[in-house]
């Protein structure tokens, strides 16, 4: 009973000093992270990552648990790396041996702390010098045991076989499977070089915000587009909304492939963020696509009209085209599609320029337009256009040198994109799932900085945000010459009214059309 009772005892102190022990510090290149060993049953090796998430392996059969979480980057230290010829090799050679050194210091502290948590337990509750010996010697014995069983049943190979929870959870992963077969501790070395890698590129880009604005001066805008379908691409956005205190989204179009009714019951998960949503019809979104989303309670659908969301000034339309009754590539259906999206973007134009002489204290700060490819109609009369469409992400500062601004976002729905069946290529690779943040002075309505978001990849994981500040000073909106509004009116089967979306039937619609492959619009973008 007594050797009952002691082991108890034991036990208990041994578990609250291991709550006691203090992470070991180590630096693995530019990152700076902290390393416990644990007890546990989950027997993993866990890397945390804030705010993006965690990554997991199941990499021995121990019940110890080794936790690293990364708590800063050396922002200089990390870009050299970058720009070394041998940053990356040097990371190959001493990383693991750095990581195993912090997790056997740690170790041992848990060897220490469990010795004298069990002993001070026994020796105060039963008196007596030789229990508490023993107790300590006991849990020494056994941190020892777990300890050299988890380094003898470590896997290397585990490494091809991730868990990810948080935002990297949505990034997509392809594993070789015939190269983890044959996972040696050479390769292990040259993924964790590039993971250290990956990580370091991470923190650069997110160093710091803008010089003298915090985050209460910003109104943080996430830019969406051509989602074509992908569930996937609204849990990125409920991620990146939870870890990254979103004020709105901002959606440019293409978020089904076809407008049928299965897809527009997809569009019911827009209810279920946390966070306003404003949209704009793309080429491929039917009239029912808009009137589903409109019926979410976060959602506005901008259609040739000016809002305020979040403290925005936004103007935006939808796309005259309907993808489903479309025959943009052939025929007379291209050049009616071509035209359509100019005097869409004119009317826009319009819209902005009444809008802001009627209200000259508070002008619109942004125009959504999902198509770029016809910009003239909005060129020097807003001071920044957000698209999508081409499933490219690209920026244009000081567009035809008109003032404007033009961020194109890529495809949020990355590997789905363009018909949501199968998954489109970069080369040999799936397109990648992107976003861009976007960081508005609240004070101004201006954009002062935006964070390119890439999701996708191959190995272990690929998650990079791209950080870019705008320039400082204001550039004056200027008409280009011969982007004046046309003196004559558009037709009225492209003409729409605002607040108003066109209805398919009214969409552009070719003579004799035949049914085209998803993207084919514009020359095969979505």
């Amino acid at each position: 009973m007594q050797v009952t009772a002691t082991a108890v005892v034991a036990v208990l102190g041994a578990i609250l000093g291991l709550q006691l022990v203090p992470d070991s510090k180590v630096e693995v290149g530019p990152l700076t992270a902290s390393v416990h060993v644990r007890p546990s049953l989950s027997s993993d090796t866990v890397l945390l990552l804030p705010p993006i998430g965690e990554v997991s392996f199941d990499t021995h059969t121990a019940p110890v648990s080794i936790e690293a979480r990364v708590k800063g980057v050396d922002v200089e230290k990390a870009e050299a790396l970058f720009y070394s010829d041998t940053g990356f090799a040097e990371l190959q050679s001493t990383a693991p041996e750095q990581i195993t050194a912090a997790a056997a210091r740690n170790a041992a502290m848990n060897a220490l702390f469990a010795a004298v948590g069990a002993g001070l337990a026994v020796g105060l509750t039963f008196r007596r010098v030789r229990r508490s010996l023993v107790a300590g010697g006991s849990a020494v014995a056994l941190v020892g045991v777990s300890v050299g069983a988890t380094a003898v049943t470590f896997s290397p190979a585990a490494l091809t076989q991730p868990r990810f929870e948080g935002l990297l959870s949505q990034a997509a992963y392809i594993a070789d499977l015939g190269e983890a077969t044959a996972q040696d501790y050479a390769s292990y070395r040259d993924t964790l070089a590039e993971f250290v890698g990956q990580v370091s590129a991470l923190y650069i880009a997110a160093d710091s915000l803008p010089v003298g604005l915090d985050q209460e001066n910003l109104v943080t805008v996430l830019h969406v587009s051509d989602i074509h379908d992908n569930p996937q691409a609204y849990d990125v956005i409920e991620q990146l909304h939870t870890q990254f205190a979103i004020d709105a989204v901002i959606d440019t179009g293409d978020i089904v492939s076809w407008g049928t009714p299965v897809e527009n019951e997809l569009l019911h998960r827009i209810g279920t963020l946390d966070v306003p949503y404003v949209y704009i019809s793309g080429n491929h979104d039917g009239a029912a696509a808009a009137a589903t989303i409109e019926e979410q309670p976060n959602a506005t659908v901008v259609d040739n009209e000016v809002v305020e969301v979040a403290g925005l000034t936004i103007a935006g339309i939808g796309d005259p085209r309907f993808a489903a009754d479309d025959d943009s590539d052939i025929g007379s259906g291209w050049q009616e599609g071509k035209d359509a999206v100019a005097a869409s973007a004119f009317q826009l134009g319009d819209t902005i320029e009444a809008h802001d002489e009627a209200h000259p204290e508070d002008p619109v700060d942004l125009a959504l337009l999902h198509d770029p490819t016809q910009p003239e109609g909005l060129l020097g009369r807003a001071p920044l256009v957000l698209s999508g469409h081409m499933h490219t992400s690209k920026v244009e500062r000081d567009r035809e040198g008109s003032g404007t601004d033009w961020l194109t976002a890529g495809s949020t729905g990355g590997a789905l994109a363009s018909g949501g069946v199968a998954p489109v290529l970069q080369g040999d690779d799936p397109l990648d799932l992107t976003a861009r943040m976007l960081y508005f002075d609240r004070e101004t309505g201006r954009l002062v900085a935006y964070d390119d978001i890439t999701m996708g990849g191959l190995g272990l994981v690929s998650v990079s945000i791209h950080r870019s500040q705008m320039p400082q000073e204001e550039t004056e909106l200027e008409v280009p010459e011969g982007a004046e509004t046309p003196d004559g009116t558009v037709p009225p089967e492209q003409e729409v009214s605002p607040g108003e979306g066109l209805p398919d039937e009214d969409r552009v619609t070719p003579t004799d059309p035949v049914s085209p492959a998803p993207g084919a619009s514009d020359g095969g973008e979505g």
